[in-house]
């Protein structure tokens, strides 16, 4: 099944912050080009694993963000931070994650609170839009895949841009090996 790739300035298909963030860095003079569209899907087939192979996307073209608790010693109280990768990847939280961002611990933060937090919905977070204080670390390979999809911080449909578009985003860290290869992916 085809899918189609929709305007994305009218926000319907995009979480607030999300719509706030692109529009903000379209406004800081980030090339417009670089947000391509957004497309639509029901709430069901949201899951990465159930949407690439319905839509025939390969999964090294489709991104997936991983919000965490990060803890700067073991008893010290949790802060947010995010890892985006491929989807044919697993993001390296307890290698890479933890040592780039100089902490002891790293955990997946729990769904609730990282729903309230973002103001996007449990299985359609997007790595664009999250809080400024948050850390958001980007594997390397993202930069390099033009038509690039991932959450468009709600379930019913996916944001297109390109991957360069993450040498703009304020405060996103550029980490090599970020993602390491899912069992099963090539």
């Amino acid at each position: 099944m085809a899918l189609e790739i929709l305007d994305w300035h009218d926000g319907r298909l995009l979480a607030k912050p999300v719509f706030d963030a692109l529009n903000d860095l379209i406004a800081s003079g980030v090339d417009e080009h670089l947000v391509i569209g957004v497309t639509e899907n029901t709430d069901e087939e949201s899951d990465t694993d159930l949407w690439c192979p319905k839509y025939g996307i390969p999964f090294e073209t489709t991104g997936n963000v991983v919000v965490v608790h990060t803890h700067k010693t073991r008893k010290a109280p949790p802060q947010f931070a995010a890892a985006f990768v491929t989807a044919d990847t697993r993001a390296d939280l307890n290698g890479l994650v933890k040592h780039t961002l100089e902490v002891s611990k790293v955990s997946f933060a729990p769904i609730a609170a990282a729903v309230e937090a973002t103001g996007m919905e449990s299985g359609g977070m997007s790595p664009i839009g999250l809080p400024a204080e948050w850390p958001l670390l980007v594997d390397r390979r993202v930069l390099d895949i033009p038509e690039l999809y991932l959450g468009s911080g709600i379930r019913p449909s996916k944001l297109v841009v390109n991957g360069a578009i993450f040498n703009h985003i304020p405060g996103a860290r550029i980490v090599d090996g970020l993602g390491k290869p899912r069992p099963g992916q090539a």
